[in-house]
């Protein structure tokens, strides 16, 4: 006899899934400091490294979670930038079981297509240049929402959550993936927070938000941010306030970046969401 159990049989179709998500977790994994943080929280058992329906995670905190924070990282960036960040909040919100996950853009790509250059750009030419670019859908926010509706429904069943139970979040290019999620899904979520994010595709946000009336939104944006100028965050402050949603405006005292002030609003927003 072999020495082999039936249950140590596995189908071929799961060897072949587990291979691809070892591809996938070696392909998107940070650089040397990072896989040093990651290790260090799920040696710990503060967390897992996972991949769900192929987007690398990093998922850290409660395993049977109340209310899950997805993140989303910036343009060309990691989620492991986020993972202190994580770990300080699913602690402080103790007892209340908080799960933050961090998904990762495959092979670094981006979200959707981005020039902030151009945004930029349009405000030097005048109020019409800058309404046809804020109005405008970029290159591949369809294909994004598809590939993240799916993502989410996934999170979910893995969670066991309801869609009042996820909170969407993101950082710069993140923030906007996070909004438009949120106003793109068809049941409300829990809240968003945007981070040092910008506008897009504005009637089509404007019309989605009539279905979302009283979405909670936290927006905080640096005063010395470069990248995407807070002169820009009114923008979307004003869009998402003129049409019904409930918005926190923080500004802070930082450039584009998530300032030592964020994760003390973070966690006030968070509390009030369980």
């Amino acid at each position: 006899a072999s020495g082999l159990r039936h249950a140590d049989c596995v189908e071929r179709s799961e060897l072949e899934k587990r291979y691809t998500d070892a591809v996938i977790a070696a392909r998107d994994a940070p650089g040397k400091e990072g896989l040093e943080v990651e290790q260090t929280l799920v040696r710990a058992g503060a967390a897992t490294l996972e991949v769900i329906d192929g987007l690398r995670c990093l998922c850290v905190g409660a395993a049977a979670p109340e209310l899950v924070v997805v993140l989303y990282h910036g343009y060309g960036a990691h989620g492991v930038e986020f993972a202190a960040l994580a770990a300080l909040l699913c602690e402080r919100l103790l007892p209340r079981r908080l799960q933050v996950v961090l998904p990762q853009c495959p092979s670094g790509e981006s979200w959707f297509e981005l020039d902030v250059t151009k945004y930029l750009y349009a405000v030097t030419m005048g109020e019409a240049a800058k309404a046809r670019v804020v109005r405008a859908t970029p290159n591949g926010v369809p294909e994004m929402r598809c590939r993240q509706r799916q993502f989410l429904q996934t999170l979910r069943r893995r969670a066991g959550v309801a869609p009042s139970q996820i909170c969407l979040a993101g950082f710069s290019q993140g923030a906007m993936v996070a909004v438009d999620l949120a106003l793109d899904a068809p049941e409300p979520c829990a809240g968003v927070v945007a981070l040092s994010g910008f506008v897009m595709c504005v009637e089509d946000w404007a019309r989605k938000l009539q279905g979302k009336k009283g979405l909670r939104v936290l927006q905080l944006h640096g005063l010395e941010d470069r990248t995407i100028p807070y002169y820009t965050a009114p923008w979307l402050r004003d869009l998402l306030q003129t049409n019904g949603a409930r918005v926190t405006f923080l500004p802070q005292a930082c450039s584009h970046e998530c300032g030592p002030a964020s994760a003390s609003a973070i966690l006030a927003f968070l509390a009030g969401l369980f």
